[in-house]
C-alpha cells in the first residue's frame, strides 16, 4: 500500500458545509485534499437561522472576518407557537447586550467555505461528478478520471453517494416527511424582527426574513405535502421569486457512519427535519470531526478501526438525543408518529 500511486490523501464527495468543513480540517492538519462537487452552486439553497453560539466554530474554520458578507439578517430570537400561546424565545445576552442569531444566505455561505478550503491548498474540482469506486476500494472514479486516495469522506448529502455505492443501509426513523419551501419578495414587517415557527397537529410552518425584502417559508405537513402554490397567510400578498420546491426530510441515520477508509458526514450520515434547528451546525461539526480523525489515522496516531467506531458512536449518540427531543417536541402538538 505504501508504494502505490496516490493522487491525494483524502477525497471528499460534496462541497456543502460538511464537505468544506472536512476539507478545511484535513488541510490544516497537513493532508493533501481533493474535493469533488458536482454542481456550480447556481441554485438558491434553503437558508438556516443560526444560533449566535456557532460563531466561534466558524472562527475555527477561518471565516470570522468574512462572515458578515453571507448574513442576510440578524435577530434576537424566534417567535414560537407550538403547543400553547405564542411566545418569544430570545437567544440570550451577556454583559455586552443581547445576542443575535443570523440567517445564512446558503449559496454564498457554501461558496465562502469552498474559497477558504482553496486558500488552504485544497484542490476543488467543480463541477465534477463521482461515477464509481475503484476496484481495489482505494479511491474513486470521476468524470475527470480515476482518483487514488487513502481516505474518502462522503459529504454528498441526502444522496448518500458512497453509502449507496457500498450498500450501507440508511435506516428510517420516521414516516416519510416532505417539506416544501420557497421565497417571496416584498414587505412583511412582522417578520423583519424575528422568524416564526408555528405548529399544530397537522404540521408546521417556518417564516423568516433572509435578507432585506426577501422572505423564506418552509411548510411540513404530516400527511400529504402542501400544494405547489401554497403560501403562508402572512406572505400571500408578496411575490414568489420562483416555484416552490420540495425536499425529503424523513429522519434517517446510517447503519454505519464510518469504516476504516471512509467517513460519512452531514446529511449523508444522518438526517432530521428542519425543526432540529441545527442542520448546518451538524454538518460543520461532523465534517470537522471526520477531518480530525482522518488526519489522526493517516498520520499514524490512531487505528483506523477505532477511529471509525468512535466517530459512529459520537454521531449516533447525537442523532438519538435529537430523535428523543424532537419526538417530545411533536408530542406537544398532539403528534405521536415519531421515535
Amino acid at each position: 500500500m505504501g508504494t502505490r500511486h496516490i493522487d491525494a490523501d483524502v477525497a471528499i464527495i460534496g462541497g456543502g458545509p460538511a464537505g468544506s468543513a472536512a476539507a478545511i480540517a484535513c488541510a490544516t492538519r497537513g493532508l493533501r485534499v481533493v474535493l469533488l462537487e458536482r454542481s456550480r452552486f447556481t441554485q438558491e439553497r434553503p437558508g438556516e437561522t443560526m444560533h449566535p453560539g456557532v460563531e466561534p466554530l466558524l472562527g475555527q474554520l477561518g471565516l470570522a472576518g468574512a462572515l458578515a458578507s453571507v448574513i442576510g439578517a440578524r435577530h434576537p430570537g424566534i417567535w414560537i407557537e407550538w403547543g400553547g400561546p405564542r411566545r418569544f424565545e430570545a437567544f440570550g445576552a451577556d454583559a455586552d447586550g443581547p445576542w443575535s442569531g443570523f440567517q445564512l444566505r446558503r449559496t454564498e455561505f457554501d461558496s465562502l467555505l469552498l474559497a477558504r478550503a482553496r486558500v488552504l491548498g485544497v484542490e476543488v474540482r467543480q463541477p465534477c461528478a463521482v461515477t464509481g469506486v475503484l476496484a481495489d476500494g482505494a479511491g474513486l472514479l470521476t468524470v475527470d478520471g480515476p482518483l487514488a486516495v487513502r481516505m474518502v469522506i462522503d459529504a454528498s448529502g441526502r444522496a448518500r453517494w458512497l453509502g449507496r455505492a457500498l450498500g450501507v443501509a440508511s435506516v428510517a426513523r420516521s414516516p416519510q416527511l416532505i417539506a416544501r419551501y420557497g421565497y417571496v419578495t416584498g414587505t412583511c414587517p412582522v417578520r423583519d424582527d424575528a422568524p416564526a415557527m408555528v405548529g399544530d397537529e397537522s404540521g408546521w410552518t417556518w417564516t423568516a426574513q433572509v435578507r432585506p425584502g426577501v422572505y423564506q417559508w418552509t411548510r411540513l405537513t404530516f400527511k400529504a405535502p402542501p400544494d405547489r402554490d401554497w403560501l403562508p397567510l402572512e406572505l400571500r400578498d408578496l411575490t414568489p421569486m420562483s416555484a416552490s420546491r420540495g425536499a425529503d426530510v424523513t429522519w434517517r441515520s446510517s447503519a454505519e457512519a464510518a469504516r476504516p477508509g471512509w467517513f460519512q458526514v452531514g446529511d449523508a450520515a444522518a438526517t432530521l427535519d428542519p425543526t432540529s434547528s441545527h442542520g448546518v451546525l451538524k454538518a460543520l461539526m461532523s465534517g470537522m470531526m471526520a477531518g480530525h480523525l482522518s488526519a489522526a489515522v493517516l498520520h499514524g496516531r490512531a487505528p483506523a478501526d477505532e477511529a471509525a467506531c468512535a466517530y459512529h458512536a459520537w454521531l449516533t449518540g447525537w442523532f438519538e438525543a435529537d430523535v428523543a427531543r424532537l419526538a417530545g417536541f411533536y408530542r406537544d402538538v398532539g403528534v405521536g408518529l415519531f421515535g
